[in-house]
């Protein structure tokens, strides 16, 4: 799963990486961005501020995790880190409200997600993100980052009427595996355009 990840960079720098227009909104760069928090993610209309947290449209409660695909980069171009400094808080990731994870397996006929992968895919804007190591009962954060520390794009869903958005997972690369079995679906730049185009429901190839 991805329990947090952060966006340091400014968000014109964002803006800039993903050929945006200037985002609607200001927002602090993020260095421990959890479940729950409020995160700029790039939709087909342009740059959104949502909450980490997928809520579908059709419920009024509370949800738990939860998706991936060939088209994108298993991560080849991350390096892992072990990050004592910039760690979250907590060791443990804590899902909130609302699914924080999709899992890409099934996704596109899962219940809470089967409409958004269809018409509502995003990207959530990452320089890093952390994932925990359990041994003997103590747990200890990894960063993954870019070699050039770079701006990628994740994979996501996000909900129109909730505003809302999860991080689609996949199961982890060689690198990401040493210390947990999933990942964020990590798109190489010349399929984001494709993944955020609503038109393009072509499943077998997403």
């Amino acid at each position: 799963m991805c329990g947090r990840y952060s966006q340091t960079l400014d968000l014109a720098e964002v803006v800039k990486r993903f050929g945006l227009k200037q985002a609607p909104f200001n927002c602090k760069p993020g260095y421990n961005i959890a479940p729950g928090a409020a995160a700029p993610v790039v939709c087909a209309g342009g740059l959104r501020l949502m909450k980490w947290g997928f809520i579908p449209a059709w419920s009024s409660g509370a949800f738990g995790s939860g998706p991936s695909l060939p088209l994108f980069s298993p991560g080849n171009s991350l390096e892992k880190k072990f990050s004592e400094e910039t760690a979250p808080d907590t060791a443990a990731p804590q899902e909130r409200e609302g699914f924080i994870n999709a899992r890409a397996e099934g996704i596109a006929s899962r219940p809470a997600f089967r409409s958004a992968f269809y018409r509502t895919r995003c990207l959530i804007p990452a320089d890093g993100f952390y994932e925990w190591q359990s041994s003997a009962g103590v747990k200890t954060p990894y960063r993954f980052e870019m070699k050039d520390k770079s701006l990628f794009g994740m994979a996501g869903v996000y909900e129109e009427k909730t505003g809302t958005f999860a991080i689609i997972t996949a199961a982890a690369s060689a690198l990401v595996r040493t210390v947990h079995h999933r990942m964020p679906v990590i798109l190489e730049r010349r399929h984001e355009a494709l993944w955020l185009d609503p038109k393009f429901r072509d499943s077998e190839t997403l």
